[in-house]
C-alpha cells in the first residue's frame, strides 16, 4: 500500500502515569480508614466503608493492601513520622533555651501541638487499634528522645535531671492527652492549658 494512501494513527490522550494513579488511590484508601477510624472508632473500618468513603472499588482496595490491618500500619507509620518531626522541632527550641520557665513553657507547648492536629484520630490510635510489638518499641523510643533530650537542657539548673525530665514529660504529656485527647478534657482553650500546666510544673522544679 503507497505511503500517502495509509491512514493516520491517531494519537493518544496521554495518560497519568500509572505509579502517579496508584498513589492517588493508595493515599484517597489511607486517608479514608484514618477519617472512619477518626469519626465512628476502629470497629467501623471494614474493607467496604473504606472503598465508600475513598470512592474507589473494593477490589481496589484489595489490590493495594491485603487486610484493614496492613492500611492501619500505614495510617500509624504516618502518625509516629509527625511525632519524631514534632520532637526533632522541639530539640531545635529547647536546645537554646537557658531559662527554667522557657524550658517547661515550651515543652508544653510541644506536647499540645502533637495532640492537637487529629485528637479524635490520636485516641483512636492510642486507646482502640491493635499496636505491634515494633510500633509500641517505637513510641517508646520517641519518650525516651524527649526526657533525655529535656534532661540534656535541665542539666545546668537541677540536681538529678534525668527524674526530673521523666516527671516532667510524663505530666506533660498525661495533661495534654487528657484535655485534648480524651472526651473528658477541660473546657478551656490551648493558651490557658499551656500556662497553667507550664504554672504547676515549674512549681515542681522550683
Amino acid at each position: 500500500m503507497p505511503a500517502e494512501s495509509r491512514k493516520k494513527t491517531p494519537k493518544r490522550r496521554l495518560r497519568q502515569p500509572r505509579q502517579l494513579r496508584s498513589k492517588a488511590t493508595v493515599d484517597a484508601i489511607v486517608d479514608a480508614t484514618a477519617r472512619i477510624l477518626a469519626d465512628d472508632g476502629w470497629q467501623s473500618v471494614n474493607t467496604n466503608a473504606i472503598a465508600k468513603r475513598a470512592g474507589v472499588s473494593v477490589g481496589s482496595v484489595y489490590e493495594y493492601f491485603p487486610d484493614k490491618q496492613a492500611i492501619l500500619a500505614v495510617i500509624i507509620e504516618q502518625h509516629l513520622t509527625e511525632g519524631e518531626a514534632m520532637v526533632a522541632d522541639a530539640a531545635n527550641v529547647l536546645v537554646g533555651r537557658i531559662a527554667i520557665d522557657d524550658i517547661v513553657r515550651d515543652l508544653v507547648l510541644s506536647f499540645i501541638r502533637l495532640h492537637q492536629g487529629n485528637p479524635r484520630l490520636h485516641r483512636a490510635l492510642a486507646s482502640e487499634v491493635p499496636i505491634s510489638a515494633s510500633q509500641r518499641e517505637r513510641v517508646a523510643a520517641l519518650r525516651s528522645k524527649v526526657v533525655a533530650l529535656v534532661a540534656d537542657v535541665l542539666s545546668a539548673h537541677v540536681d538529678e535531671p534525668e527524674l526530673k525530665a521523666t516527671l516532667l514529660v510524663d505530666t506533660a504529656d498525661a495533661l495534654t492527652h487528657r484535655w485534648i485527647v480524651d472526651e473528658v478534657g477541660l473546657p478551656a482553650s490551648a493558651d490557658i492549658m499551656a500556662a497553667q500546666a507550664s504554672k504547676m510544673l515549674k512549681g515542681y522544679l522550683s
